[in-house]
């Protein structure tokens, strides 16, 4: 229902499994309205099959012009990259990469991280198209900014939030990964009280676009009012976009935001962010904490073994 309810051009999935995509197959919404980036065979289910346990997946309403995957340092889970045609003529035509970087809260995979993001771009780059690198980033650490700055993407929360131009301008963190709303995170991490921007949407330098409205959250609502389950432990980010805009008078120049090159007080924020290196410690809970997280832990477990839950 998420993905109907958000009716989107071009969705990319992360640790998408085998039976996930069967399901997705298997309903008619996507079936009657999406290309997907099927370039696996499903009925193989050893180590060999990108979707072994879970991989990325790219669903599009345009169609497929051509669909790769792209290996990356230290990772055997490739990102997955779609061509589409966003316009009436060839020119339009853009690069939608659905990536999911090395998790853990480690230094030594913020560096891993970001020579992931430069295997993408390197081989997106020469292709002389726009592109978008969009999914589970796994930047733990406000300096893993600099993957943003040094690169020089444009980050579709940042651009759209930081700003100091309304209605850009709220300055709203977005943290995707969000242990004190969602309710779904502390039952399989117990003790979890972590904030963090883990997933982007990132648009190359020059993408000819506009923004007409700040990038948004979505899946952030939990399947039923009365229940802890969400859609997913990580919240979705969705951007409208045109490629032109509508009029040149003064509404439109105040309304929408360009994504072909940062926004000042956007870029002024994510460079702040990319020199707080003070922080290069890796996540540990107390003692104390996680035994009373562990223990709360067991009852739950033992409640949904019964049915209580």
């Amino acid at each position: 229902n998420g993905i109907i309810n958000l009716n989107p051009t071009i969705i990319g999935l992360n640790e998408v499994t085998i039976t996930a995509l069967q399901r997705l197959k298997e309903c008619s919404f996507i079936r009657e309205n999406y290309f997907i980036t099927d370039i696996f065979d499903e009925n193989n289910n050893d180590n060999t099959n990108p979707l072994f346990p879970h991989g990325c997946v790219i669903l599009s309403k345009l169609p497929l012009i051509e669909v790769f995957a792209i290996s990356v340092t230290g990772r055997k889970r490739e990102a997955i990259v779609g061509k589409v045609q966003l316009g009436s003529t060839i020119e339009t035509c853009i690069y939608i990469c659905a990536h999911h970087a090395t998790p853990y809260k480690k230094v030594q995979n913020t560096q891993l991280r970001a020579q992931q993001i430069r295997d993408v771009i390197d081989i997106l780059e020469p292709l002389n198209h726009p592109f978008i690198i969009m999914g589970d980033l796994n930047l733990y650490y406000e300096f893993e900014d600099a993957i943003v700055i040094d690169n020089k993407l444009i980050d579709a929360w940042a651009q759209t939030h930081f700003s100091d131009k309304y209605p850009f301008n709220d300055k709203s963190i977005g943290y995707t990964f969000d242990a004190l709303k969602n309710t779904l995170i502390p039952y399989y991490i117990p003790g979890a009280c972590r904030q963090m921007r883990l997933d982007r949407i990132l648009f190359s330098h020059g993408f000819p676009a506009f923004a007409i409205t700040p990038c948004n959250m979505w899946a952030n609502e939990p399947i039923k009012a009365d229940n802890y389950l969400f859609p997913s432990d990580h919240f979705g980010l969705f951007i409208d976009f045109v490629l032109e805009k509508t009029d040149n008078n003064e509404q439109s120049e105040t309304t929408m935001m360009s994504l072909s090159k940062p926004d000042p007080s956007a870029e002024e924020i994510l460079r702040h962010n990319a020199q707080n290196n003070n922080d290069q410690r890796p996540y540990r809970l107390g003692l104390i904490r996680t035994t009373k997280a562990l223990t709360s832990h067991v009852f739950w477990l033992g409640a949904v073994a019964l049915g209580l839950k």
